[in-house]
This record gives C-alpha cells, sequence and structure tokens, in this order.
C-alpha cells in the first residue's frame, strides 16, 4: 500500500509545472511613535536597502536603524525597504506635540542681540558644528544608551525661550544642572568629531559621533577630557559641567541629533532602554536624573 502511494505521488510531482521559490518582501516596522521630537528605533529584515522619503538610510548589519524627527516637522514620512527585487513600503503621518514656554532674564545683552563682529563669529562655531556632523563614522550604532551626567533636569527639550524679553530659537536640547566639575561620561561607544574650547555661545563643546548619522553634543564644559578623532568606549569621560559660552549656571546642554535634525534626548534615551540590561535601564531613568517633586508637609 505504501508503494502505491509513494508511485502516485512521484506521478503527481513529475506531471506538476516546476516553479522558482518566490521571495518574500522584507520585514520593515518602526519602535515608538511618530511623533515630533522623536528618534524611532526600526527593524528591517538584513540585507535590505531602506529610504525614507526617498532618501538612503544606513543600517546595521543586523537590521536595526534609526530615524528622527525634528521638533517642527509635519506631514508623512514614508519607509521603504527593497530586497532581492521584493518592496515593501510603509507611510506614517506625524503627530504633533505641545511645547512649554521658558523666560530667562539677566543674560549679557550682546549674547541675546549680538553685534555683527559676534554674528560673524556665532556662524563660523555654527558652521564648525554642522561640518563635523556631517563627517562619516565607519562604527556600528550603539542600541543602548546612558544620561551622560547626573543632576538636576533645568530645562527639557522643545521648549521655547524668552531670553530677556526676546523670543529665541526653540531649546532642541536637554539642560542638566549640576555643580561645576560634575562628570560628564560618554553615553555609548563612539568617536570625537569636534573639540572647541571657545564657543561664542557654548563655550566648550564637544562633538560624539555614534555611527548612522546620530551625533551627541556637549555644550557649556567647564573641562575637555578628550581630544579630536579620538574613540572613546561607553563611560569614558568626556569632560566636567560648567557654565561657559551663554549660560546663567553651571549645567550640561546636551544634544542629540540625527542627520540635521535634533531630537527629544529623554525620549531617546526611553525609545533605547528596550536594548539595554536591566542594571543599565535603572541608572537611565534614576529618579536622581529626573525632576523632583517637592513634598508637602504631613
Amino acid at each position: 500500500m505504501k508503494k502505491i502511494l509513494l508511485s502516485a505521488f512521484l506521478v503527481l510531482m513529475s506531471a506538476a509545472p516546476v516553479r522558482a521559490v518566490e521571495t518574500e518582501a522584507p520585514v520593515l516596522f518602526l519602535n515608538g511613535q511618530v511623533r515630533q521630537g522623536e528618534m524611532l528605533f526600526g527593524y528591517v529584515t538584513p540585507g535590505s536597502e531602506i529610504t525614507l522619503n526617498g532618501v538612503p538610510v544606513t543600517t546595521r548589519s543586523d537590521g536595526w536603524f534609526v530615524i528622527g524627527i525634528g521638533r517642527n516637522d509635519t506631514g508623512d514620512l514614508t519607509l521603504k525597504a527593497t530586497k532581492d527585487g521584493r518592496e515593501i513600503s510603509r507611510t506614517y503621518s506625524i503627530s504633533p506635540r505641545k511645547w512649554r514656554v521658558q523666560h530667562v532674564d539677566g543674560l549679557p545683552q550682546n549674547t541675546v542681540t549680538p553685534t555683527p563682529e559676534e554674528e560673524i563669529r556665532i556662524a563660523s562655531d555654527i558652521a564648525l558644528a554642522k561640518e563635523a556632523r556631517q563627517k562619516e563614522v565607519d562604527m556600528p550604532l550603539p542600541l543602548c544608551f546612558s544620561m551622560p551626567a547626573q543632576g538636576r533636569i533645568s530645562s527639557v527639550y522643545g521648549s521655547q525661550r524668552i531670553l530677556n524679553g526676546v523670543p529665541k530659537t526653540p531649546h532642541n536640547a536637554l539642560d542638566i544642572a549640576n555643580k561645576e566639575g560634575t562628570l560628564i561620561s560618554a553615553p555609548a561607544d563612539g568617536i570625537v568629531l569636534l573639540v572647541h574650547e571657545d564657543m561664542f555661545l557654548s563655550g566648550k563643546t564637544v562633538l560624539i559621533g555614534h555611527g548612522q548619522n546620530v551625533v551627541t553634543s556637549y555644550i557649556h564644559l567647564s573641562k575637555i577630557a578628550v581630544k579630536e578623532g579620538q574613540k572613546i568606549k561607553k563611560g569614558h569621560e568626556i569632560g566636567r559641567i560648567g557654565m561657559t559660552g551663554r549660560a546663567t549656571g553651571p549645567h550640561l546642554h546636551w544634544v542629540v541629533s540625527w542627520k540635521d535634525k535634533r531630537v527629544d534626548p529623554l525620549v531617546f534615551l526611553k525609545n533605547s532602554e528596550k536594548f539595554c540590561p536591566v542594571m543599565v535601564k535603572k541608572k537611565t531613568s534614576s529618579a536622581s536624573s529626573l525632576p523632583q517633586k517637592k513634598r508637602g508637609k504631613k
């Protein structure tokens, strides 16, 4: 009986047309909320080519990648992934966020309304930082980032600052306030892209590239402990908190950017926690690094 069934199976197979095995479309998804100021982690089938609104996106060899959304970005994001001739496309709408307004008075007036000579210097500083952010960093992006310094969060990303009564560019960073000399450590492996001892607005400044167009910036330092071009590991000393440049008190002005998009550092850390060991998660979201609520008397 078994021989008869086997013979029948072979006859059917020989009569059936031979077809090539079809390649499946790549897997593609994003982790996080598609909203203003977000840095999203995404995954695509390894070996795929991926674009965001037609612009290529660099991926790790294991398929993980990031994309950044600016504070004022609106509209849709379209991701397309192609592998072995098969394509998948996903479109997301950017959700808006509400931002805080913060008044800061008592700053030197020339840093609020610079002279023509100072404007030239500021433009030069901006050009240097932009050039540094565009440098290629040949390393896979670390997926687990940590808070670079301990302290009180004195200003959050996205807040609109009114300096000496003059509306200024929205605050696209996280300010961590602590006493001068407080340690600043690398939140992840990277390469030092820029070291500047005296920028007009930001004072002592360091920029670090982490791969896949992710760059972190460290501003108002009192001391710099790294050199340009240096490869550093997570936890390596970058410098110390200070108040050089335009600052009313000692704090770290921490910027996280993807290409030309500055994103919310707190949201980035939250999304990154998914890739961190348990102990690192606890340290990243430590209560000592977040604003403290005052307790009333019982």
